[in-house]
């Protein structure tokens, strides 16, 4: 438990703190934006929590390779890769909720909704 309070970037548990903290901003912002729309639905939620759940098991692979072969770079990997994926998910959100992006960001996303 002292580990946790004594939290600095190069201990593992940033690897899963990040993570579910960009986790839970993007279920908040998704959840906001489908009430905001009138469109929450329970099969929606279900499955974003199911992608959720594998990206988590994603990162708990990653950390069983690190762990067994004391390759780190295959926990890195997947950690960067699912906080990228969220991150663009939350730039997704905001830009569909009104919020001001960065044009050159606003451009390289993939909001369906906007191109109509």
């Amino acid at each position: 438990m002292e580990e946790l309070m004594n939290l600095h970037f190069t201990n593992i548990w940033w690897v899963f703190l990040l993570l579910l903290i960009v986790m839970g901003l993007d279920i908040i912002t998704g959840y906001y934006n489908a009430w905001k729309n009138d469109n929450v639905s329970s099969r929606r939620m279900r499955d974003g929590l199911g992608k959720k759940c594998a990206e988590l098991c994603y990162v708990v692979l990653g950390t069983l390779f690190n762990f067994a072969f004391g390759i780190s770079a295959v926990m890195y990997f997947m950690v960067i890769y699912v906080c990228y994926m969220e991150i663009v998910s939350l730039f997704e959100n905001c830009a569909k909720l009104g919020l001001p992006i960065p044009n050159q960001i606003k451009q390289k996303l993939n909001n369906e909704e906007e191109r109509k």
